[in-house]
């Protein structure tokens, strides 16, 4: 069920910190939209592999080739007031499946906090703001509860480390004294996993294609495409495949693949990548010319 007494409550609770006309609407919208709210099942284009049955995702049915439903492209628009900000998660969740489908959260994230994120990626809980700007992550990524990421340290070599002296909102500096943190912005690559509680500290530009960061990890630099890394500081542990794997995987760019075409061939996916499933899948996702569709998000 959807809890439309929650919206509803939430909208009261609010009722102060609007504007009139917004305030007047609030409830009828939220209520629209929250008896309007349905995650259908769909199939997506036919989808079959290997020739099997045709199967059903449990999918939002009004997200269709990335772009924001009404509702969403609404959400995106009232977003810049920050008292209805958790609502309007709430519906983005219900309506347009959260993180991992929502074309309106990827706005949002994008407009108000400078924050790329790439479609299917998902983090449990996670808000657009909980990135800092300048944020890159790519498509498909898995990332755990817990993900910290800062961008800047504290200035060990001046003879005070306190933010009374370089951070001007403190009244203490006419000016900033550090670079903001969209100067050292993060690149997360696509298809990375992150484990729980993992903290990436400002010398860590990169987290390359493929890689995996164990759960507890403390990372203080780059990490390489397919590499597994773990521990405090993190390091190497193994990489996920040989190396002439990588190329074939790395060159194929599947992740920018469109999703129908991706699911249409997901026998390749469903199993460890042993010789006959790495020929079936060079086959389906040959080398890609160039690197111009990396960064596609």
């Amino acid at each position: 069920m959807v809890p439309t007494a929650s919206l509803r409550q939430v909208a009261i609770s609010c009722h102060d910190f609007l504007p009139g006309w917004l305030h007047l609407n609030l409830p009828m919208i939220l209520e629209t939209t929250a008896q309007s709210i349905v995650t259908a099942p769909v199939l997506l284009c036919g989808i079959s592999a290997g020739g099997q049955r045709n199967r059903t995702l449990r999918f939002p049915c009004r997200v269709t080739q990335g772009h924001p439903t009404r509702v969403g492209r609404l959400c995106v628009r009232l977003y810049t007031w920050r008292v209805l900000r958790p609502v309007l998660r709430l519906i983005l969740d219900l309506w347009e499946g959260g993180v991992m489908f929502s074309p309106a959260w990827r706005m949002i994230a994008r407009k108000y906090h400078g924050v790329e994120f790439g479609e299917y990626s998902y983090s449990p809980g996670l808000k657009p703001g909980d990135l800092p700007p300048g944020t890159v992550v790519g498509r498909f990524c898995s990332i755990a509860s817990g993900f910290v990421v800062l961008r800047r340290n504290h200035p060990i070599e001046w003879a005070s480390q306190h933010p009374f002296f370089y951070r001007q909102t403190l009244g203490a500096c006419e000016s900033d004294r550090l670079e903001p943190v969209e100067c050292n912005p993060l690149e997360i690559g696509h298809d990375v996993w992150i484990g729980a509680n993992v903290i990436i500290l400002p010398k860590c530009k990169r987290i390359g294609n493929g890689a995996v960061i164990g759960a507890g990890s403390v990372v203080t630099k780059d990490v390489p495409d397919f590499a597994i890394v773990a521990g405090n500081p993190a390091r190497v542990i193994r990489w996920r495949f040989p190396s002439e794997v990588q190329e074939v995987i790395a060159a194929s760019h599947w992740w920018t693949e469109p999703l129908e075409k991706i699911l249409q061939h997901r026998a390749v996916f469903t199993g460890p990548l042993d010789p006959e499933r790495l020929k079936r899948f060079r086959t389906v996702f040959p080398p890609k010319a160039g690197g111009s569709s990396e960064r596609t998000l």
